[in-house]
């Protein structure tokens, strides 16, 4: 009996070739979270899957499970928002790969979780918008560590409990996920030194609503405090190096950025 197909909607995070004619693509749904499938013919297709099986694309997928388990069955695919900016546009290509290997690293084959999937579905809108890349990226691994379940402790300091003030100095330890005061730095627990501008914007980042970020005010100054400590903490969540920030690092600070609104 033919397995039952469904459909899901989402973003591509990957592809590789199968053969002449076939794709293996790694995706992200609502419906389903991440999965892999194989889109046979692909390829070769000239209605189903042409220029619609791209990195980054946000699709309608027509699927079905096989019957012993292994690689989905895609069998067609519908084209919501190809993004097409981040494929051809070198600074945010490196800035969505970021978004996209932070996705891959942490979640499993199967895992769904809506609050992941609609923010990296903010990001890519953003992106691909023209919106402050930097800043953009800065928000997103703020509100994608809160998701996945290590939301930073920006309150007081994790050493001695001392309580957040402006009068006071703080560094961001990667190793611990939050705030150490100066003193407890200098008693072997280091991090990265935040002003307290840029611990008020991480703190507002993580409260306000996605469609609400666009009132927080960024200098360069914070958001390279902040991408700093965020990269630190993401290599050591996941105890390995993203491969990605390289890339990203390639094209300097060019986020166009003045202090003033975030353009979102």
């Amino acid at each position: 009996m033919p397995a039952r197909s469904y459909e899901v909607e989402a973003i591509v995070l990957a592809t590789r070739d199968h053969g002449e004619a076939d794709l293996i693509v790694t995706f992200f749904s609502l419906e389903r979270g991440r999965a892999t499938g194989i889109a046979k013919g692909a390829k070769r297709s000239k209605r189903r899957f042409v220029n619609k099986l791209e990195i980054f694309s946000f699709l309608h997928l027509t699927c079905s499970d096989p019957a012993g388990g292994g690689l989905v069955f895609i069998h067609e695919a519908d084209l919501h928002i190809p993004f097409l900016r981040l494929r051809t546009d070198p600074p945010r290509y490196a800035t969505a790969s970021v978004v996209r290997e932070f996705l891959l690293l942490a979640l499993r084959e199967g895992e769904r979780d809506e609050t992941i999937f609609r923010l990296a579905l903010w990001a890519l809108h953003g992106l691909d918008a023209g919106r402050p890349r930097l800043s953009l990226l800065l928000l997103y691994l703020l509100r994608f560590y809160s998701a996945i379940g290590y939301r930073p402790v920006l309150e007081a300091c994790l050493t001695c409990g001392i309580a957040v003030s402006p009068s006071r100095s703080f560094a961001f330890s990667h190793l611990g996920g939050g705030l150490v005061c100066a003193t407890c730095a200098a008693s072997g627990h280091p991090g990265t030194r935040l002003s307290p501008g840029s611990i008020r914007l991480m703190q507002s980042a993580l409260e306000l609503p996605l469609d609400k970020l666009h009132r927080l005010k960024l200098t360069n100054a914070m958001r390279t405090e902040c991408l700093t400590a965020l990269h630190l903490y993401g290599r050591h969540l996941f105890q390995r190096d993203i491969h990605s920030w390289a890339m990203l690092d390639s094209f300097g600070n060019r986020d166009g950025m003045t202090a003033g609104p975030l353009q979102m």
